[in-house]
């Protein structure tokens, strides 16, 4: 039997504009789980959550509101809509035809008219932080204390670090209502390696401080090596690898090496570091897991140039024990750094001078022990926070409600 065509359109995914009537598609008749994300690095971590929750529950149905909707690549049974604008006359008619069981707020922009008449009308209203929830708090309006009334309309705010908390309670949330839990995010990769390639390896560093570059632009050569060299007079027998960018700019960094007078070696040619090696090129692909795993410290390239390619992102590193070291060009992963700042669980660099004192000061094992707790913490968390978000909407949608 075939399927009605306004159906098949739901289960695939559809658009539609909030704020003309007839554009709006019929509510499904079951449960309905509202999200809005008007973020487009969001739409990941939205994809991942209305899986997972329509595998505990087959018959929940899904509303994403964004700005500018992308039916592509959502999952069965979810509408991708408009979010009206924040009129009375709009919101009232958007939630009448909705109604939905429980709403999800995904966002840093408060729009006050739609968390208001959500919350008249008895739907539980959850802001959950994906990295930038902070900025919810800072939300300004020329009408006093309408920041504090629209934040004590959710029924659960979850901060992802303490500092976040903080903020919205200061702002005016109910303080019993804010739970710091960790931000809610796709799940990191854990990158790969050989094991039997690590305890090699291990075994030749065991003598040796070390310390990595990660992905290096070619232009982050010259101040990496020269904080490598600042750092060897300290520190005689320290050792630096260094993962090129690509790895067919291998020959380029052992020319430089050959003129700074650097004794080096590269993994390209099978060879492994002496205990007089300084630099190991490791100018091979696919081995980031590897050096992440043997490299208590990692400088992320790509952070001190402006490049359009997104460099290494920090959990990679983090998950794996090592601690992050980078430039101020974090554009690409800026929450996934910004949260590592405000745990501790990082350190910026501004140039050569900056990297060799840092490089320094973590040889201290204690302290470089320290900071790869806290972000190991931080990358860790987003597991259980999407456990603990899960529990939430279907225990929300599993409890009858009072319309108003």
């Amino acid at each position: 039997m075939a399927m009605p065509i306004a159906l098949y359109y739901l289960t695939n995914g559809t658009s539609a504009d909030a704020d003309h009537p007839a554009q709006m598609v019929k509510r499904p008749d079951a449960s309905l789980v509202w999200l809005h994300a008007p973020r487009p690095a969001d739409a990941p971590i939205v994809q991942d959550l209305t899986t997972q929750l329509a595998e505990r529950n087959p018959d929940l149905w899904f509303l994403v509101t964004t700005h500018n909707p992308e039916p592509a690549g959502w999952p069965n049974r979810c509408i991708c809509q408009t979010v009206p604008t924040d009129t009375k006359q709009a919101v009232a008619r958007f939630i009448a035809h909705w109604s939905p069981d429980v709403a999800v707020w995904l966002s840093d922009e408060l729009r006050p008219g739609l968390i208001t008449e959500t919350a008249r009308s008895n739907v539980p209203l959850y802001m959950l932080d994906t990295g930038n929830a902070h900025a919810a708090a800072q939300f300004k309006s020329r009408i006093p204390g309408l920041r504090k009334s629209v934040l004590r309309q959710f029924t659960t705010i979850l901060a992802g670090d303490a500092a976040t908390a903080q903020a919205f309670i200061h702002a005016g949330a109910n303080e019993g209502r804010v739970r710091t839990v960790g931000v809610l995010e796709r799940g990191i990769r854990t990158l790969h390696c050989l094991e039997a390639e690590r305890d090699t390896l291990a075994e030749l560093f065991a003598a040796r401080p070390v310390w990595l570059a990660a992905e290096l632009h070619p232009d982050e050569f010259d101040p990496v090596l020269e904080a490598h060299a600042t750092a060897l007079r300290r520190t005689h027998r320290l050792l630096l690898i260094i993962v090129p960018q690509s790895a067919a700019d291998g020959s380029k960094l052992a020319e430089l090496l050959m003129r700074r007078d650097m004794s080096f070696e590269m993994r390209s040619k099978g060879a492994e570091p002496e205990a007089e090696t300084q630099v190991y090129v490791a100018d091979t692909d696919n081995e980031m897991g590897l050096w992440y795993r043997l490299a208590p410290t990692s400088f992320l390239g790509r952070s001190l140039v402006d490049d359009d390619s997104a460099g290494p992102h920090p959990f990679h590193a983090a998950a794996l024990g090592s601690v992050v070291l980078h430039g101020s060009q974090t554009r690409h992963h800026r929450d996934a750094f910004l949260r590592l700042k405000r745990a501790g669980a990082s350190r910026e660099v501004a140039n050569a001078t900056d990297l060799a004192n840092e490089i320094d000061a973590l040889l201290a094992p204690d302290k470089a022990a320290e900071m790869a707790h806290a972000a190991w913490q931080v990358c860790s968390a987003g597991a259980e926070v999407t456990d603990l978000v899960l529990e939430l909407i279907l225990g929300a949608v599993a409890t009858p409600k009072v319309r108003a």
